[in-house]
């Protein structure tokens, strides 16, 4: 008798198990989202969007970025892999390959080719929009291990850039689409050799271009004239307004409807990235009447997506995470205006400095030029000897000269500090300004000395206007990071949490094996 109640009671206790996983996940990064802004923009926004949220979900107020840099890239693969640049390998949007001697993009795959229905080709082979893939990604997303052993389950992700829709995909997913400049959604051979004919149709009857009529405006503040802006710029433009969200969450509405996602047995991934945050961010920044119009609409669009998983898919059925993949800095003109320490650099005149420095302090030879000197490259704050050149000209190792680099740099008033490789690879860090340094460094891709910036300062590009982020102080790193679904108790906690903990999460409540690179941990507050 007691065996027979045992084993009722596994039965009863494996149904409850398979009860409680979601059948569809949704994961909605919001590109260059501050944490501040749902506070800031609270009373501007509807009952139905970001607070219905925040007020049915569970609210981590206190959610950050573990490592520098923050960009789209590294920011999307870490909250996807649960891990940090270090192990996934995304070091940056774009990095300086060592071996290659040339910038190679995140996302970038030259074996590969675009698949869209531009001028009513559906595969194109000329376009290098869609010559892309995750293959630069090191490591597993929560989508691959989704697929590992469930391959019925269907995983989809779609942004307006590229890297926002792969990374977050991962190797194994069914499809990702983004948009080229001519505002076409495409895809990439990597996926699949032609579109599905449902988006052909979509697109067919709801081009970019029936987006753009209009004015742009906000009454007293601002008012752009759509239309101007599409005669002059093309459709591509419609990524740096408001209604580039728009047309994204109605694709991702025609995905949810056509791929069927939720309805079946198993669990469906979903990704959603809105990039027109971040384009509108960069152009006007975070003080502008622009970026809060762009959210009190984003709110409308994700209100547009919450209700259509519950008429449809169940509020019980849905697990649903929303974030941002960083944050950004207010721009340093206002900063100064509120006499805040701040202001803009060139690392052109870095790295040109350094490179005379080197020269004269090793008597460079007089056959080197400048075209092949010390310095290969100078990008994303990291400074990349030229280790053939100095291996056939100096009797000193690299770690010298790397020091010597490091402490160079210090004496720009902007630099906060400097690294060498060697100390990132030699030495472990725990909590320290150095430990973030080394969760974004990559021993085979990342430079020869990482330079972090004083808070304020932003490169010089940006002077005449707009703003930009990819720092490790708060404004960049502290992201807002919200669980809403049938089974996630209502709250909120000030403690810390990491962005890499998000994946682990949504595996543990998937009852599915951790992305192998994960480092993160599960939030009890989600999963207890």
């Amino acid at each position: 008798m007691k065996k027979i109640l045992l084993i009722t009671l596994i039965f009863m206790t494996s149904i409850n198990l398979n009860a409680k996983k979601p059948k569809l996940v949704i994961g909605i990064v919001v590109d260059q989202m501050r944490y501040d802004y749902i506070d800031r923009f609270w009373e501007k926004f509807e009952k139905n969007g970001f607070k219905k949220l925040v007020n049915d979900g569970y609210f981590f107020r206190n959610t950050h970025f573990s490592y520098v840099p923050t960009y789209t890239g590294p920011g999307h693969a870490s909250i996807f892999t649960g891990t940090t640049p270090s192990s996934h390998g995304i070091i940056a949007n774009n990095w300086y390959d060592k071996n290659k001697k040339k910038s190679v993009y995140c996302a970038g795959n030259g074996d590969m080719h675009t698949v869209c229905n531009c001028n009513e080709n559906i595969e194109d082979i000329e376009s290098s929009d869609g010559k892309m893939s995750p293959h630069h990604m090191l490591t597993t997303t929560i989508g691959d291990e989704i697929q590992l052993f469930n391959p019925e389950s269907k995983v989809i992700g779609i942004s307006l850039k590229d890297r926002g829709a792969i990374l977050s995909a991962g190797h194994s997913a069914d499809a990702a689409y983004w948009m080229d400049k001519n505002g076409q959604w495409i895809t990439s051979s990597f996926y699949m050799n032609q579109l599905p004919q449902w988006l052909i149709t979509h697109q067919n009857n709801t081009s970019a271009s029936s987006y753009l009529k209009g004015e742009w405006s906000l009454k007293n503040h601002f008012k752009h004239n759509l239309d101007s802006l599409f005669d002059a710029n093309g459709a591509g433009i419609i990524k740096s307004t408001p209604q580039g969200n728009t047309i994204l969450a109605d694709l991702s509405l025609e995905i949810l409807k056509n791929e069927k996602l939720g309805q079946q047995k198993s669990t469906d991934f979903l990704s959603i990235s809105f990039s027109s945050t971040d384009y509108i961010g960069h152009q006007y920044g975070p003080h502008s009447f622009e970026i809060l119009d762009t959210y009190v609409k984003l709110d409308q669009e994700i209100s547009r997506i919450l209700k259509y998983v519950e008429e449809h898919i169940g509020f019980e059925n849905t697990l649903v995470f929303l974030t941002a993949d960083h944050g950004v800095v207010s721009e340093p003109h206002k900063l100064q205006e509120n006499k805040i320490p701040s202001g803009y650099f060139s690392s052109l005149q870095m790295k040109n400095e350094l490179n005379l420095y080197l020269k004269d302090y090793f008597n460079w030879p007089a056959q080197i030029t400048d075209e092949n000197n010390y310095i290969l490259s100078y990008s994303n704050n990291q400074v990349f000897l030229n280790h053939d050149l100095i291996a056939e000209n100096l009797d000193i190792e690299i770690r010298e000269i790397q020091e010597i680099c490091a402490k160079f740099l210090l004496k720009y008033s902007w630099v906060k500090n400097s690294y060498t490789a060697y100390q990132m690879h030699n030495y472990e860090y725990n909590n320290s300004q150095h430990a973030k340094i080394q969760r974004g460094f990559n021993q085979k891709r990342s430079g020869d000395v990482i330079v972090a910036l004083q808070p304020g300062w932003i490169s010089k590009s940006y002077e005449k206007g707009g703003t930009t982020h990819g720092s490790s102080h708060n404004y960049d790193t502290h992201v807002p990071l919200i669980f809403w679904g049938g089974e996630v108790e209502q709250g909120k906690t000030y403690n810390r949490v990491n962005i890499k903990d998000i994946a682990p999460t949504v595996s543990s409540i998937l009852g599915i094996s951790f992305p192998n690179g994960c480092s993160g941990n599960p939030l009890t507050e989600i999963i207890k």
